[in-house]
């Protein structure tokens, strides 16, 4: 059974009197342990496909099924436990709390459980260490580099443990060598089992997945295994005079 899978999904938004046809049709499935890319222009239906595997809307047509549930179906309890539990998501824009440590940060998500605070405390540290952050576990938001606070927000992602981690432009507030810096991350913990799903406008980001599935005007228009950019060896290359952000 797929991790997840959609089946004919279709997205509308009603704009006065005129309907946006956001997604049509859509079909694919993702096996655990995949990274894959979602790819495609502005205006092509990615971040809506976003929203709706993250839980975050609901389809017009069609059926998104997590670990086999129909994620439409579940009530708002159940879908707020889902997308907590089950759901780790990384956005462009990090979406940290300013006025809280890196620490604190990460251990939000561990607060909507039962979790005793001695081993929320443990299980963040444990994360931002696998980040290479150790060092950082009291630093602001402020205090960091954006790559710094990226590496919060996967760390953040990861916390819970999920079964799957959603990003969204995940590079584009980076320069160019801090986001390979952040694929590498990705690349490592999917090589650890975890599977992953990016959606970017960028070629050269998704080729760092194994598979790119190709968006236009709301339609699937390609879904591929693709040649996978190793970042770890783009790292090790890169000139010793450019310092990592």
């Amino acid at each position: 059974m797929p991790l997840l899978q959609a089946e004919t999904l279709s997205k509308d938004y009603v704009l006065g009197t005129n309907v946006v046809h956001a997604l049509r049709d859509v079909s694919f499935a993702v096996d655990a342990g995949e990274m894959v890319a979602i790819m495609g222009p502005s205006g092509s239906g990615k971040s809506t496909l976003m929203n709706l595997l993250g839980g975050l809307d609901t389809p017009t047509d069609g059926i998104y099924r997590l670990e086999g549930v129909n994620v439409a179906e579940l009530a708002a309890d159940a879908l707020a436990e889902t997308r907590n539990r089950q759901i780790g998501f990384v956005f462009q824009s990090f979406n940290l709390l300013a006025r809280t440590t890196a620490l604190e940060n990460v251990q939000l998500p561990l607060l909507y459980g039962s979790m005793e605070k001695a081993r929320r405390r443990a299980r963040a540290e444990q994360v931002l260490a696998e980040v290479g952050l150790a060092d950082r576990m009291d630093h602001h938001p402020s205090q960091l580099s954006g790559g710094q606070q990226q590496r919060v927000a996967i760390a953040r992602a990861l916390v819970n443990e999920p079964a799957l981690i959603l990003a969204d432009e995940p590079t584009g507030a980076l320069d160019t060598r801090t986001g390979i810096e952040i694929m590498a991350i990705f690349q490592r913990l999917n090589a650890d089992g975890m599977t992953i799903v990016i959606v970017t406008h960028e070629e050269d980001v998704a080729q760092f997945a194994g598979r790119i599935i190709c968006f236009q005007d709301g339609r699937l228009k390609s879904d591929a295994p693709a040649p996978r950019t190793n970042a770890a060896d783009l790292l090790a290359s890169w000139p010793e005079d450019e310092q990592a952000a």
